[in-house]
């Protein structure tokens, strides 16, 4: 007997997490000031909002769409230097888990395996706009989660 058949029988369910896909849905660089016109003395005000979106695409086969939304403006002297807009998103396969866990790998554990993708795209995009790379630091997305759950009055568990 088969460990699935042997799982099957005891009435439990075998735990599945896989990335079926991921992709660049969605970015935008708009190049306001050209970097040759910018006091290279000034250090540029980064202003960085990342925000996780979560779609069941296919609730039968537990497939999730999971998207990471990054919104970046960097300003010197209140002048507009890019504005960058990234959505980019991964299709899961996730089966399996009790229901209580299914939040927290939705929006900590997908994003986590995303964000290393984004952030290499963000890299390249604003280099390739003409200004010097742009690293977003390590972003901790339990933090994140806990940080939307409280605002919701709920506890991570």
């Amino acid at each position: 007997m088969s460990d699935k058949e042997k799982n099957q029988e005891k009435g439990t369910q075998q735990q599945v997490f896989g990335i079926i896909s991921q992709y660049t849905k969605d970015l935008s660089f708009e190049n306001v000031t050209p970097a040759s016109k910018i006091s290279s003395e000034k250090q540029p005000e980064i202003d960085a909002q990342i925000k996780v979106d979560v779609a069941e695409t296919d609730k039968q086969n537990g497939i999730y769409s999971v998207a990471l939304i990054v919104n970046i403006q960097a300003k010197v002297d209140n002048k507009t230097m890019f504005i960058l807009d990234l959505n980019y998103s991964g299709e899961f396969s996730i089966s399996g888990f009790p229901k209580d866990l299914m939040s927290p790998i939705l929006y900590v554990e997908c994003p986590r395996l995303l964000f290393p993708f984004a952030r290499n795209i963000v890299a390249h995009a604003v280099s390739e706009g003409g200004f010097p790379p742009l690293y977003l630091a390590p972003v901790n997305f339990a933090d994140l989660y806990q940080q939307q759950l409280d605002s919701k009055g709920q506890t991570l568990q």
